[in-house]
């Protein structure tokens, strides 16, 4: 009897210490201590009730993803409004999270005009001054800013609690979406935020949150308040296809996706990728576009299969691209092969026409179409885009959401130009692309970006009057990059 007596007398005492140490350590005090948990800085960090699902997004892709820009100014493949992963990166910090920017906080005349968050402006704050706002329903309430190399202190009061940081000497850069080399290892296209430069207090209640935010000693280079933030890293690099991430004789390879550490990593594939067929390719690079039949041969229809006017030896997943090869894509269609087969008559899965600035799913091959086919097969890019994936997968070792983009130009064509060997047919390289690439994901459990779909809604023939595209009908220009960044913000509407 005293045993149990004794073993309940201690089972009391220990829910209560429990009681009492969680009690010490549930949003922080007044002194800034919280049971000896601190940021590596010997700052207080309060515990969270979740934690944040999805903060850390990467977009990887060639000069598509890349942006456009001239020098070290906004664009070149950073998070700025001239590139597509920009307007991602806007659509994070404005509507998925509640940010306050430096326009939004008073009690302060001294902006600096220089590109360091997504408003383009940092503001400092001198020791002595108090800003004050509201944040809405979250679990975390954050700050990015700027040192100057001068030790600053600064205090939170929220929640009727007060959080006491500092901000040790040093230079820390805030959020950017401009150039700046905090990962010079991996070339100016990748970006990503020295961490550093936020400060996080997790709360425990979903409700909103007035504070005060003062500063006690020194200089705070405020960049903005918000109660979510995100990473972005743009991993675009022109001319990159794939098979370039996976290259580890260069220094902009995979790795630096993995060392970013992304929960979610969304990867723009085979426009380049596309490029590097048999009369372009350098040797290099082995081409993902492998001609089974190259120069167009006949065909009749018959139902869901066509009757080719010779023997062919193809496999299940290998494209055929029907219809006139003289004009834009609306002439043309898209099957896929059912099954492997070496005969005149090809079986499709999957039929595909866009006409009418829409991608249409057809039950038969349509009978109006030139009889005219190509064969192909891009196994290769598939297995690199599988790898690529499968890397970054297993090097960041926890649960990544993963995404594929394929194909953002659709209707490029340009007869009479010498650009190509043989321009009147340029269409073709990137069909198939986008079908396979749906494919990829649906197998995969990936979600698919449909860029060729988006941009197609655009301008179904070729872009003579620059809707979306540069003189070169190929890159993004301040409209396209809208168009671009859409089609991922709509697929993320679904995940975050």
């Amino acid at each position: 009897m005293k045993s149990i007596i004794r073993l309940l007398y201690l089972s009391v005492i220990t829910v209560l210490l429990s009681s009492i140490l969680q009690g010490c350590g549930g949003g922080g005090n007044p002194s800034g201590g919280n049971g000896g948990v601190d940021d590596g800085d010997g700052n207080p960090v309060p515990p969270s009730q979740t934690a944040i699902k999805y903060r850390r997004v990467s977009i990887a892709g060639s000069s598509i993803t890349h942006g456009e820009g001239d020098g070290q100014e906004d664009g070149d493949g950073y998070l700025g409004e001239k590139s597509y992963v920009g307007q991602v990166e806007r659509y994070l910090r404005e509507e998925v999270a509640d940010t306050i920017g430096p326009e939004e906080l008073g009690n302060a005349d001294d902006v600096i005009d220089t590109p360091m968050s997504y408003q383009g402006k940092l503001k400092v704050y001198g020791a002595g001054v108090e800003i004050t706002g509201v944040l809405k329903s979250s679990d975390e309430i954050a700050i990015a800013y700027g040192s100057s190399g001068i030790e600053t202190v600064i205090e939170m009061e929220i929640d009727d609690e007060v959080y006491t940081y500092t901000i040790p000497t040093g230079t820390y850069l805030p959020v950017k979406k401009s150039y700046d080399d905090t990962n010079v290892d991996f070339y100016k296209a990748f970006r990503q935020t020295n961490e550093k430069a936020v400060k996080i207090w997790k709360l425990e209640k979903n409700q909103q949150h007035p504070f005060k935010l003062r500063v006690i000693k020194g200089e705070l280079h405020l960049n903005f308040i918000t109660n979510h933030m995100f990473f972005m890293q743009n991993a675009g690099v022109s001319g990159y296809e794939a098979a370039d991430f996976l290259n580890n004789n260069i220094p902009s390879n995979v790795q630096g996706i993995i060392d970013f550490d992304p929960d979610i990593f969304i990867l723009e594939s085979s426009t380049n990728d596309a490029k590097t067929w048999k009369k372009e390719n350098n040797g290099s690079v082995a081409s993902t576009n492998n001609w089974i039949i190259e120069e167009p041969i006949n065909f009749t229809i018959d139902g869901k299969n066509i009757v080719c006017a010779q023997s062919v030896d193809v496999k299940k997943g290998d494209i055929i691209i029907m219809g006139e090869y003289g004009g834009d894509i609306q002439n043309m269609v898209v099957g896929i092969v059912a099954n492997d087969t070496n005969s005149r008559t090809i079986t499709f899965s999957k039929i595909v026409s866009y006409q009418n600035q829409v991608i249409n799913e057809l039950n038969t091959v349509p009978q109006n179409i030139v009889k005219k086919c190509t064969i192909k097969s891009i196994e290769v890019w598939e297995n690199r885009v599988k790898e690529v994936i499968r890397r970054v997968k297993n090097g960041v070792g926890h649960t990544v959401v993963v995404g594929i983009a394929t194909s953002g130009v659709p209707n490029y064509y340009k007869p009479g130009t010498n650009q190509y060997s043989d321009g009147i047919y340029t269409p073709r390289r990137l069909l198939g692309y986008r079908e396979k690439g749906e494919i990829l994901a649906q197998e995969n459990g990936w979600f698919f970006v449909d860029f060729f779909q988006r941009i197609l809604q655009v301008e179904p023939g070729v872009d003579i009057d620059h809707k979306w595209t540069y003189g070169d009908n190929t890159h993004p220009n301040a409209p396209g990059r809208i168009y671009f960044g859409d089609a991922v913000i709509q697929k993320l509407k679904t995940i975050i």
